[in-house]
């Protein structure tokens, strides 16, 4: 909160010399002169008063408060305190004081607690103008053992630091050495970043966030960032943070404390004076929690006089000369405790703090100070006169005017309407609860007698400070109007408070997707995200950080729109570009980094945060991070790590998200671009669903009811690649994206595919059953007519995959002329013995071939994977899949030895089947990874299924790598025929023949 410095507690009370002036310009306020020449005050005055929050500036944080009638100095402090904004369950309020400091000059006075608001008036105002003072609230009364007293006073601990760490970096910062210096800097940064991970300052961006954005002279003094070198002190900064990185919030201030008590003595004042004991001795009075003491010299220790346990009474008395007398009695003592000091303000500052830690001793409020003129006349406001005083003629000729009229404040007639009469609610059920208490279903009747579903947000606890963070919502709510955020109905601000809000049946957004998770379709999901992310330009557009974008706050008002709601954790972030958060419980997995280090907050990282939800909405409401622990999640950021793409995410749209997952806030869209661009994805969702629910309505043609006697013609098909054909004669340009295209393409050219194979099994299956039965069994046929790689298995057991059954294997050209009363289909031409034919890999020669060893190496780690997936654990994955890579580099060297030596034509292919198995061998670490993410989850089974693919997919793909070798050999005459296969060429044989062992083994391997 900030202000101007206009709002203190007085008015202008001078003499008869000045009071020309203060007609004026006096204020209203101003009271009838009283005896002594001074104003009372009619009406209550406004205190502003200062405490100490996160910076070190102490003007940037104030309260206001309302000075009511017989108010004194305690009653403004016990207001500050209970409000809450110094911290909660303050349990030491006697250790605070108010100082009551001259801007402009060296002026300071100490207030004590039972000085009445008309004797404050009185006693200071004359001396500056009004603007030129400032209220700031201190801990002045330290106790004994503070750091021990105040483990169960949080609040006060947090606020002495606070107190303490701006003095010093005021006054002394500059007088200590470098090292105590980085030492402070570094203890201040480990509490105020306390998420840093140990190496969070290595990395480069986050030391330019803390220096460009915080800034480094928060925790270092200006003078030791001038003194070095920018690279030499960023190395400083990182080791010696490095020293703190284990401490506590608490630890580090405790740390801070002791480590500034060696050169800073915090819990000491010092006052010169001279000690009246029949003659003059100048001294340092020192006043401490220990008690008071004297000090000869700034070298010598101080010696101990009295304890605050003796003091009976304090007195100050004005010296002729100007100068003061302060008497302090103790009990068992013939004479006071008496100093000689240069001014009354100081006396009365002493006499303050002596009383002050009596109170804090005794924890009384009784005071000690007696006051020499204790019986004079006090200060009393003038009688009301009784009878009608006579009313002054206006001669305004404003009053009555058509010209001039008030202006209605329409920020009091707003809250007027959202001031909501309890009567008119009636609650229901429960519908859950949160942070301050529970949320009921209701209904309320608006003044057109409309009854309307409602929740109703209740507080538990009705205390100020609860109340006002409570209402904060409402406050921010109450000026937001967009079609998809939730709308304020209005707030009932009497205890009980209650905020009422529009209710939706379908509830919050996260339980409505897993709801309807099968009915749900990208596009619908890509639409609630378009709503959300205008709702957040909305947002953009105000200053407003929202800081809570989840699907829990989201609420479905229908089908197909949903509301942002729950701003309790929103905040304006005004002039400045970010809003540093407080000790307030925040969703660390949906937070930026900058949010989780630093507690940094602005659109950037909304945008962050909204990117989280997007993720959330495509994963039908999974919770981002699941497997891993809150603390864990920023080394994961740090490290680079992203949350996986679901499976219902776009590529274009998991594209973006990286974008607004960038490490860099500036790297990040602004929301404004990322509504544009989400609303192109989702159009193109919209039009790829309605051409899917198209393509689904055209049926397959059927051969069913063909007459089984006449086998159908094979069906023809387009020469030339399958590609989707281009069209001639198109009139207008297609405005589709390039991504859209390509991807209707790809898929109008695997449906076309899949039908061609579907005619081709129909056709070869009516081929065969035309077929004799002596034919369709298979004996008589020579197996060596047909060559190929699955071509030599005994007795037919091995067939092609777009065959029938394995007893009915296609007839060989050798077969002889089929009997029965069927034709049998043409024979293949014989082929020209000078065209050279390829010997099939299964007949080649082994021995010394690295390419084949590596390749039968890669498949038995494969099956061992998959034999051994149950039983290993998420830790042993790694090295199960490292086996694999260790074989797919031992394959690719083989492979790379020999290229040399093979056909120009073929390298380029062979080259792309090696990146190919490079990517294969990506997607099973990235398999691997997400399989150990889940391994305590119900998507255990599932993730493992998938890295088992992965590496089937890697095994296959080596086999197919093997064969272009093996190819290109032949091609290069450097394939040697095995020895059975010279025997088969040269003998006829009765049945198939038989492959080498080792190559069934690879082939069943990878059926396996």
């Amino acid at each position: 909160m900030s202000g101007d410095s206009g709002t203190l507690s007085w008015k202008s009370t001078s003499s008869a010399t000045s009071r020309s002036n203060s007609l004026e310009g006096s204020p209203v306020g101003s009271g009838p002169p009283h005896r002594d020449g001074g104003l009372a005050p009619l009406t209550p005055k406004i205190v502003k008063v200062c405490f100490f929050g996160q910076g070190s500036n102490l003007g940037s944080n104030f309260k206001l408060v309302r000075c009511e009638e017989g108010w004194t100095i305690r009653s403004i402090i016990s207001a500050v305190l209970n409000s809450g904004c110094v911290g909660p369950d303050i349990r030491y309020p006697l250790c605070y004081g108010l100082l009551l400091r001259h801007l402009k000059s060296a002026a300071e006075h100490w207030l004590h607690p039972g000085l009445s608001i008309p004797e404050l008036m009185h006693s200071y105002e004359r001396q500056h103008l009004e603007a030129e003072w400032r209220y700031d609230l201190r801990i002045r009364y330290i106790p004994q053992d503070f750091l021990e007293k105040f483990k169960e006073d949080r609040s006060s601990m947090l606020y002495l630091y606070q107190q303490v760490r701006s003095d010093y970096m005021h006054h002394y910062a500059t007088k200590v050495s470098d090292g105590m210096a980085l030492q402070l800097g570094c203890l201040e940064i480990r509490r105020f970043c306390k998420d840093l991970s140990l190496n969070a300052l290595e990395k480069k961006s986050n030391i330019e966030l803390l220096e460009k954005d915080i800034g480094l002279d928060v925790f270092f003094p200006r003078e030791l960032i001038v003194s070095m070198k920018p690279k030499q002190l960023r190395k400083m900064i990182q080791q010696t943070f490095q020293g703190y990185y284990t401490l506590t919030e608490e630890l580090c201030i405790a740390r801070f404390f002791t480590t500034l008590a060696q050169c800073y003595s915090f819990t000491q004042e010092s006052f010169p004076c001279q000690l009246v004991q029949g003659w003059s001795l100048s001294i340092d009075l020192v006043i401490s929690p220990d008690g008071i003491s004297q000090r000869a010299d700034k070298e010598s220790l101080p010696v101990l006089l009295a304890s605050f346990g003796q003091v009976r009474s304090i007195q100050c008395s004005k010296e002729s000369d100007g100068r003061a007398m302060l008497n302090v009695h103790m009990e068992g003592a013939g004479q006071p405790l008496s100093v000689n000091i240069s001014s009354m303000a100081m006396a009365e500052n002493m006499a303050d703090i002596i009383d002050g830690y009596c109170r804090l001793q005794t924890n009384s409020e009784n005071s000690l100070i007696v006051r020499p003129n204790k019986g004079r006349e006090t200060f009393a406001l003038p009688d009301i006169p009784k009878g009608e005083s006579p009313v002054r003629p206006c001669t305004d000729n404003r009053v009555g005017s058509d010209i001039y009229d008030e202006i209605p404040d329409e920020a009091r007639s707003r809250d007027r309407k959202q001031s909501l009469d309890r009567d008119d609610i009636v609650l229901g059920r429960i519908l859950g609860e949160g942070f301050f208490g529970e949320v009921h279903d209701g209904i309320y009747k608006d003044p057109t007698g409309e009854r309307i579903r409602v929740a109703v947000k209740t507080c538990k606890d009705c205390s100020a400070d609860v109340k006002e963070k409570f209402l904060s919502e409402a406050v921010l709510m109450k000026t937001l109007n967009h079609q998809h955020i939730v709308r304020l109905v209005g707030v009932i601000e009497w205890d009980p408070v209650w905020i009422v809000m529009e209710l939706y049946e379908h509830g919050e957004l996260g339980s409505y997707l897993v709801q309807h998770q099968r009915s749900l379709t990208p596009a619908t999901l890509s639409l609630y995200c378009v709503q959300v992310c205008k709702a957040m330009a909305y947002l953009e557009g105000l200053n407003m950080v929202h800081r809570d974008i989840a699907v829990r706050n989201v609420l479905v008002a229908s089908p197909d729109c949903v509301k942002l709601g729950d701003f309790g954790l929103s905040r304006f972030i005004e002039e400045e570009d970010y809003y540093k958060a407080s000790l307030t419980r925040l969703p660390i997995k949906w937070m930026a980094p900058e949010s989780i280090n630093f507690r940094r907050f602005t659109t950037a990282s909304d945008v962050w945060m909204f990117g989280v939800f997007v993720w959330e909405v495509l994963s039908l409401g999974q919770q981002p991070f699941f497997w891993m622990e809150n603390g864990q999640v920023i080394n994961h950021l740090e490290a680079g790590t992203r949350l996986p793409k679901p499976d219902l995410c776009p590529p274009p749209l998991y594209s973006l998200l990286g974008r607004c997952w960038a490490y860099q806030p500036a790297a990040r869209p602004k929301f404004s671009q990322l509504v544009c661009t989400l609303s192109d994805i989702q159009r193109e969702e919209v039009e790829l669903e309605s051409r899917r629910k198209l393509s689904r309505t055209h049926s397959l043609p059927r051969f069913s009811s063909l007459n089984g006697s006449v086998p159908p013609p094979k069906p023809s098909r387009l020469h030339g690649n399958t590609l989707r054909p281009s069209k001639e004669g198109k009139v207008h340009e297609d405005s589709r994206s390039p991504w859209e295209r390509e991807r209707e393409s790809v898929e109008d050219t695997l449906w076309r595919q899949k039908q061609d194979m579907l005619r081709d099994r129909e056709w070869l299956e009516q081929e065969e059953r035309q077929l004799p039965p002596e034919t369709r069994s298979g004996s008589g046929s020579p197996s060596g007519a047909h060559s190929g790689p699955h071509s030599g298995s005994p007795s037919g057991s091995q067939s092609s995959p777009l065959s029938g059954p394995p007893s009915s294997p296609l007839p060989g050209p050798h077969s002889g002329p089929p009997s029965g009363p069927h034709s049998s289909p043409p024979e293949k031409p014989p082929m020209d013995a000078s065209v050279k034919r390829p010997l099939p890999t299964a007949e080649m020669d082994r021995s010394g071939d690295q390419v084949y060893s590596s390749v039968m190496e890669m498949v038995k780690e494969v099956v061992r994977l998959k034999n051994d997936v149950k039983t290993l654990s998420a830790s042993e994955y790694p090295t199960a899949v490292k086996a694999v890579g260790v074989n797919l580099r031992t394959l690719i060297q083989s492979v790379d030895e020999i290229l040399p030596t093979l056909h120009s034509s073929v390298r380029n292919e062979i080259k792309g089947t090696e990146r190919l198995l490079n990517k294969d061998l990506g997607e099973l670490i990235s398999k691997m990874r997400l399989a150990q993410q889940n391994a305590v989850t119900s998507l255990r089974q599932d993730c493992q299924r998938q890295m088992l693919a992965a590496a089937h997919t890697l095994a296959v793909d080596s086999k197919s790598l093997l064969d272009a070798v093996d190819q290109a050999r032949v091609r290069a005459n450097l394939a040697r025929p095995a020895a059975a296969a010279a025997a088969a060429a040269t003998a006829p044989a009765d049945g198939a023949t038989a492959r080498p062992d080792s190559e069934s083994g690879l082939d069943s391997d990878l059926e396996a």
